[in-house]
Formats: C-alpha cells, structure tokens, sequence
C-alpha cells in the first residue's frame, strides 16, 4: 500500500454497476453519500435512480452528468468541476461516456464503461468482435488521454486474455495494485433477467456470495494507486470497488 507523498493531492474514486434499477433509488443515494468517494461513476443506471440521485445529492455531489438508459446507463457524480462530459459510441447496444473533470492537481480523463458481455458458443465465452474492438478502442483512448481513469463493468475477469489486453496496452488495474484479496464484486443477487421474469420475482433478493471480478478501476502512467478496496452493497447484483489514487506527473 503507497501513500500519497508531499503536495500530492489524493481523491478517491469508484464505480458501481447499480443494476438498472436493482439498487433501490433511495437506499443507492444513501449508499453513495456514505462512501466518502470524490468521483463515482455509475452503470446501469436507471431514470428512478437518476432522479433519486439529483434530488438527494446534489449538495454532497454538485457537479453530476447523468445519462439514465437502464442497461445502457451512464452517470458520473463528482466533487469537482465536470469540464466535457458526453457518451460516446465506440461498441454496439452501450455507449461509453467520456468525461474531463478539473481536480486541484490537473486535469483529469475518465472513461466510464460497460462492453456487452460475452455469450456463450461452441469454443467458450466469447466477446462479439464488435465488443472486443470497443475494448481495445477504450484502452487506446485512455493512453492518449493520459491522465485517466477507465472504469466500469468490463464483464471479464482477470484471467480472461481482454484483462491481458489493456495490460499490454498500459493500463493499471488498480485493485491488483492496492487491493486486498481477490476484490470479487458478482454476483451479489440475482441480476435482472428479461427472458425469466416469473424467476426474477421469486429469487431477485436471494444473496449470493461474490465469485467474480468484473469491476475495474484501470489507470494510465500518471495516476498512482495508494489503495482498493470493496464497498458497501447498495442492492445492486454488483458491489462497489472504490480506489484512492493521486496525479503523478511523469517527469
């Protein structure tokens, strides 16, 4: 675990999957306000939770660009100044939203993201190639954007080789860096099922224990990870994964 050095400005960042409409729209903003992050990025995020969110937040977190489209949802709420914020299509069915946020040590570039999952074929899991060129697409993005945060839902885990890839490409996983332990944020509970939802009814509260990282905070060359960790469940079928990082000018 590093700790910030002298005139380093450190904040705390997080992204938290809240499961389009499955963290319920009061407890996520109490959640939110209870996790002391300066930066909260957020996927899946619904219209019920947007309002929530603008309605009891607004004094923690002044400064929000909220993008509400349920599985396709995007929001960033912030301590600091929101200088650029827009979605972006880089992948199919989910845009990316990139943002520029002005922190008191610099400017700062973070990318909020969710690829579609891979599906299931005849030689395993497999991203479409659309999705896979999205991830690639985001990695290179986050290089050039430098510094940057790309964070979200990659719906990969560590071993899979699109975690491989954004290493190669210069990424930083902050919570392999600074975490304790695996850092499994999935499954929580059930998701929400489309197809089933006679079954999402009966099991959507059943707790689960989480086996899964999916949930990544990634970080260019100029960021430095002090430390990870996993938040407090919200009632999403994802936790939270929070990091306290600072600006490092490379010299």
């Amino acid at each position: 675990m590093d700790t910030p050095a002298c005139g380093q400005t450190s904040f705390i960042v997080m992204t938290y999957n809240v499961g389009n409409g499955r963290a319920r729209p009061e407890r996520l903003a109490a959640r939110l306000a209870q996790s002391g992050a300066d930066l909260i990025a957020l996927q899946e995020l619904s219209y019920a939770q947007s309002t929530a969110i603008q309605t009891r937040l607004g004094q923690a977190y002044p400064h929000q660009a909220l993008f509400p489209n349920g599985f396709a949802g995007k929001g960033l709420l912030s301590r600091f100044p929101i200088r650029q914020a827009g979605l972006i299509e880089i992948g199919p069915e989910r845009p990316d939203m990139q943002t520029q946020i002005e922190l008191p040590g610099g400017p700062l570039s973070l990318i909020n993201a969710h690829p579609t999952p891979p599906r299931l074929t005849r030689s395993g899991l497999r991203f479409h190639p659309d999705a896979l060129k999205q991830i690639q697409t985001l990695a290179a993005l986050a290089i050039q954007s430098d510094p940057c945060l790309l964070i979200g839902d990659f719906n990969f885990t560590p071993a899979r080789r699109e975690y491989r890839l954004l290493s190669a490409a210069g990424l930083s996983d902050a919570f392999r860096e600074g975490g304790p332990g695996r850092g499994a944020t999935l499954p929580v509970r059930l998701g929400p099922w489309k197809r089933y939802l006679w079954l999402n009814t009966l099991l959507k509260w059943l707790p689960l224990w989480p086996l899964l990282r999916v949930d990544y905070i990634w970080r260019s060359a100029s960021i430095r990870v002090h430390r990870a960790w996993i938040g407090l469940d919200a009632g999403s079928d994802h936790l939270p994964l929070l990091a306290q990082v600072s600006l490092y000018p490379i010299q």
